[in-house]
């Protein structure tokens, strides 16, 4: 059995006094209970052009383009490098966790939109297309399907009691 993958970033901060040490923790601790999504905000039926995109739909002979996946992995460098920096700056009480949330949203969600341009491959199967009664429908529902690309920050979810 393969063993799980764990990421783990280091970041390096150096305290000394247990004021300080409170103050730090108070810090940290604001940041482990929330977290950024990056994801669609819409209507039912853009939530399903959405999902159709991202997973395809075999019935429908409609080819999976992921642009939130791999919007994700190709946002992670970024992303990660924001976070280091960010965390030491909260750490030294120079940055809020808000403004680290900010930050992590719009680069993650600058990345996707910019991974989306790109979902052209594989092309959509002849019979969808037709289906649809030409690319001008079909660009239209692309760009509302763009338009809707949002982040927010929400609560993690806890484990165990």
């Amino acid at each position: 059995m393969a063993t799980p993958r764990r990421r783990a970033t280091g970041v390096r901060v150096q305290v000394t006094g247990e004021e300080n040490l409170r103050e730090l923790a108070e810090r940290m601790k604001a940041i482990t209970e929330k977290r950024v999504v990056v994801g669609i905000q819409g209507n039912e039926e853009l939530t399903v052009i959405g999902i159709v995109h991202e997973f395809g739909s075999a019935p429908k002979h409609i080819p999976e383009r992921s642009f939130i996946r791999t919007g994700k992995i190709k946002s992670r460098p970024i992303i990660n490098k924001l976070v280091k920096a960010g965390v030491t700056e909260i750490a030294f009480g120079r940055k809020t966790p808000q403004e680290l949330y900010q930050e992590i949203g719009e680069a993650g969600l600058e990345k996707t939109k910019a991974n989306f341009d790109r979902i052209k491959q594989p092309p959509l199967s002849a019979i969808y297309a037709s289906h649809k009664r030409g690319r001008k429908l079909l660009q239209a529902e692309e760009m509302r399907l763009k338009d809707a690309l949002s982040w927010a920050v929400i609560a993690r979810a806890r484990r165990g009691p």
